[in-house]
């Protein structure tokens, strides 16, 4: 959160508003814990023009047997996502200049979910799942350096950045997912809501993370202030869509099946086709991320 230094947020954070799913169980393919499906990360081209944005052809970067999903880009040019490589899954990075692959880690008894760029350092944080089930999020250096536990004892299911030191995370409890906000110089956690989704977004020019839950029987996205506490509504999401981003004019994407849909939020608003594939290997389309330079889109796909 540039400017704003180490937040105190034992000072700062209140009381969480009355959840509106206390107690729910909503567990949306929550843990990396699942068998995963078989998926493939696909990249095209964003641009925008007088008539809106436009998504041109996409192209499969992972071209990998397995599972290949949950892209995340650490910069313009470096797109991260989770890899499959000789029977475990490990932190992989794309190269989009170069058209080229490397491995971020390299795990023994164990395999790395949902990476993110750190804030303010040269790493990147990921859920660690070992082989004995102990679930935490960790550190991972991009280059030579140890690997570090970020959050000891929360066994974090997906997780998003506010600033460099403040999370706001998706912890798995029972049957459900909560939503919890944690400190890292003081290791204070919050729990905000229960029986939360699994898309969690810093939204584009705010002070807010997006979430997922429960709105009138429909899935859709909400909004949080990490600090204050305070919620409020953004927009359903369409029939069986669990994943969506921000562009960052504030509109928001997602898949549904083979299309990418995009929504202006507002009164009235609906979700409209921005882009649909012909590529027979892009059967149903998840989880999804746009570059910081908005060039490009990357997302995971299940073959039909």
């Amino acid at each position: 959160m540039p400017g704003a230094g180490r937040p105190n947020t034992r000072r700062r954070i209140k009381q969480p508003l009355r959840a509106l799913l206390a107690g729910a169980a909503l567990v949306l393919g929550s843990s990396p814990a699942y068998p995963q499906a078989e998926s493939e990360i696909f990249l095209a081209p964003l641009s925008r023009g007088e008539t809106g944005w436009t998504l041109g052809t996409a192209r499969n970067i992972s071209q990998n047997p397995g599972y290949d999903n949950q892209p995340a880009f650490y910069s313009a040019g470096l797109l991260l996502y989770s890899g499959t490589r000789e029977g475990q899954t490990d932190i992989a990075s794309y190269d989009l200049q170069q058209a080229t692959r490397q491995w971020v880690s390299d795990t023994p008894g164990g395999g790395e979910y949902s990476p993110l760029k750190i804030p303010g350092r040269a790493a990147v944080s990921a859920i660690r799942l070992d082989t004995s089930g102990l679930q935490r999020l960790y550190a991972y250096p991009m280059g030579a350096g140890e690997t570090e536990m970020l959050l000891e004892g929360l066994k974090v299911g997906y997780h998003a950045w506010f600033g460099p030191d403040l999370l706001v995370c998706t912890v798995l409890v029972e049957d459900r997912m909560d939503l919890v906000v944690a400190s890292l110089p003081d290791n204070s956690r919050y729990t905000y809501q229960k029986g939360v989704g699994r898309s969690l977004h810093k939204i584009p020019d705010t002070q807010r993370i997006s979430y997922t839950t429960v709105m009138a029987d429909l899935q859709g996205i909400k909004w949080m202030d990490p600090l204050s506490g305070a919620t409020g509504e953004i927009a359903p999401l369409p029939d069986g869509v669990q994943d969506y981003c921000w562009l960052p004019d504030g509109s928001l994407i997602c898949g549904s099946g083979n299309r990418i849909l995009r929504l202006q939020p507002g009164p009235g608003a609906r979700w409209q086709t921005l882009w649909e594939s012909d590529d027979a290997a892009v059967g149903t389309i998840t989880r999804l991320a746009v570059s910081p330079d908005s060039r490009h889109v990357a997302f995971a796909a299940h073959p039909e």
